[in-house]
């Protein structure tokens, strides 16, 4: 693969791996809401299931518009220095959760009317949650990090 598309392909990878982790940070909340509660008698599982699986992608989708731009600050860190460590997109990833506590979740996205609010103890959840975006990031990307090949994969195309 030539430099330039090489590069191309990279950036393309970093914004799926930060889609990928907003997913996975959604679905983190998600279900630290709903461990331990119980679904309503008079509500449906499949109502239930449906109503969880639209949270996840509202939270998801507030994940990615409030933490896209240090996630690709992060990611394009992590590809000019060629940073592959998970530890690295761990901790990124818990800072990120970290700077969501001083963001709170506006009220439009609270969709429920009734019960506990929507995370009941953001102070551990959230850099939980950006945890294991950061996990993601790295599963999805940031395990083969790095604009510039490796010499010895250069070597083998040639």
């Amino acid at each position: 693969m030539p430099g330039p598309l090489h590069v191309l392909f990279r950036c393309l990878m970093i914004f799926f791996g930060i889609l990928a982790a907003a997913l996975a940070a959604g679905t983190t909340l998600m279900l630290v809401e709903t461990s331990g509660l119980m679904r309503p008698p008079d509500i449906p599982e499949g109502q239930a299931r449906d109503a969880l699986f639209v949270h996840v992608l509202v939270i998801s989708g507030y994940a990615m518009l409030l933490g896209f731009l240090p996630a690709l600050v992060a990611g394009l860190l992590a590809e000019i220095f060629r940073w592959r460590t998970i530890l690295y997109y761990g901790i990124v990833g818990g800072l990120i959760g970290v700077y969501f506590l001083f963001e709170p979740i506006p009220a439009w996205i609270n969709v429920t009317q009734e019960g506990p609010s929507l995370i009941a103890n953001a102070a551990k959840a959230y850099p939980a949650a950006g945890i294991v975006a950061g996990a993601m990031y790295w599963l999805v990307t940031g395990c083969k990090a790095g604009f510039i090949r490796d010499k010895s994969a250069a070597d083998q195309v040639t």
